[in-house]
């Protein structure tokens, strides 16, 4: 009875959370990012003038349907209920489809068939295959025996932990549930992938989850051939295609550092100041931010490294060049080389950078930050992370103003991995056969890249009185 309702009450927040959000160490991506999202992902999008100005309609197909995938649905239901020109009409719909039905399969597919019926020369019946290719979604099997290898004991056996509940959370919940068996094999005591690889296929499994950490993963891919869909909690340095029936899935902040220059590009600014704490995480991710920066055509000016030991007071003055003398013109008091700040900090860091760059003359920039700034807990302390914008998933920022789950953030994060890996083990067909359609899941919008990778798109929000 207990786990009945435990299980209600996970369902039911997932709902809120995951209902149209647009939303370190060796647990999570250490390598430079492999994934990308679909071309029509990955072009800035300009949301302004939704829905009433031409130019958001203007555009190929793509690019109208990648703006519309980024507004929320109650915004896309009101819109909708005031809409006067059909074409505009059907395109909302078919938003509001996509959001409402993006986690059933079965009913996705018999909203998008009606939509077809109801709309047959509009331009976004290119978006999805004909009826035929979509009928066979409808009829699409599920895994029938779930193997999850994951590190249940040991360093990292928390991590493992709430992987593993998070996943049984969202089966629990399942409307198949009772069709499917799901076991566990723990990597903590048996360090040779290949051999539990081999264990689980013989225990009857035809759908595989993990392992977790990279490491692992990277050995497990090392045996070449999967008899058996897996998909692996995180990511590898293999440039190219993966192999058949092998999917990457993981929290990787390189793909976080990608989608903050493109947000941050979107919001018309180009010249950046960029602060990181000085350790391997923060490098690669700098390197990926700045990349991806410099390709939309940003610059930046400057970056300033932090650690433990540093001087915070110092390094911000000395990062913007800061001058004491408060009688000096506004152009005087500080460097006027930039429009934006990014900031990859923790929060115990950021908590005290914030408030120095709005001391030292820097308060009408505007800070764009990771996920990595958010404890992902209500904390007095937030107030100091007033006006910092940044990218979360859904799952988080919807327990940000509940206190029905209380965990530190990395537990947090990895249960909705957890949560969203049962989703994804019985959708590989649909993300194939439907890349335009996400999975609109706890850790984000999920859609399937040419690479074999699972890409999230991320919902962003500012911090006000504290919470986000």
């Amino acid at each position: 009875m207990i786990k009945k309702i435990l299980s209600v009450l996970l369902f039911t927040l997932s709902a809120l959370a995951l209902n149209g959000c647009e939303t370190t160490g060796n647990i999570f991506k250490s390598g430079a990012s492999m994934s990308s999202a679909p071309t029509e992902q990955s072009a800035p999008v300009n949301l302004q003038g939704f829905p009433n100005d031409p130019v958001f309609w203007q555009g190929g197909t793509t690019t109208v349907w990648n703006k519309l995938q980024h507004i929320p649905l109650p915004e896309l239901q009101s819109t909708a209920a005031r809409a006067t020109n059909p074409e505009i009409a059907a395109w909302l719909k078919l938003a509001m489809i996509s959001k409402q039905y993006s986690t059933d399969t079965r009913q996705l597919v018999t909203q998008l068939m009606a939509w077809r019926a109801a709309n047959p020369g509009h331009p976004a019946n290119a978006l999805f295959p004909p009826d035929s290719t979509l009928g066979s979604l409808q009829n699409a099997t599920i895994p029938r025996h779930i193997a999850l290898l994951l590190p249940l004991q040991g360093a990292v056996g928390e991590s493992g932990q709430a992987v593993r509940n998070g996943f049984l959370s969202a089966y629990y919940a399942s409307p198949v549930q009772h069709q499917q068996t799901v076991s566990f094999l723990d990597t903590a005591q048996n360090q040779n992938m290949s051999a539990l690889y081999q264990q689980a296929l013989s225990q009857g499994a035809d759908s595989i989850v993990g392992p977790l950490t990279r490491d692992n993963v990277q050995q497990l891919l090392g045996q070449g051939k999967f008899q058996a869909p897996t998909l692996a909690l995180n990511y590898t340095d293999v440039w190219g295609s993966l192999p058949s029936n092998f999917y990457e899935f993981g929290l990787s902040p390189t793909d976080e550092a990608k989608q903050l220059a493109e947000k941050s590009w979107q919001t018309g600014h180009k010249r950046a100041l960029l602060i990181a704490p000085e350790d391997a995480w923060g490098q690669r991710v700098v390197k990926s931010l700045t990349t991806n920066w410099q390709s939309l055509g940003g610059s930046v000016a400057d970056t300033y490294y932090f650690s433990s030991q540093s001087d915070l007071n110092a390094g911000i003055a000395r990062l913007l060049h800061a001058n004491p003398d408060k009688n000096a013109p506004a152009s005087q008091q500080r460097r006027q080389d930039f429009d934006i700040i990014f900031l990859l900090a923790p929060p115990q860091s950021a908590r005290q950078i914030v408030p120095l760059l709005k001391y030292y003359y820097a308060a009408n920039v505007p800070i764009y930050a990771t996920s990595v700034v958010y404890s992902g807990a209500p904390s007095a302390q937030d107030s100091d992370l007033n006006g910092v914008t940044f990218a979360d998933m859904p799952w988080t920022l919807q327990n940000a103003n509940t206190s029905a789950i209380k965990s530190d953030s990395k537990s947090s994060r990895l249960y909705a991995l957890g949560r969203d890996a049962y989703l994804l083990c019985n959708q590989f067909y649909r993300l194939s056969v439907l890349p335009n359609f996400p999975v609109y899941g706890a850790t984000g919008a999920l859609t399937l890249t040419s690479q074999q990778q699972i890409y999230r798109r991320l919902a962003w929000v500012q911090m006000h009185n504290g919470r986000p």
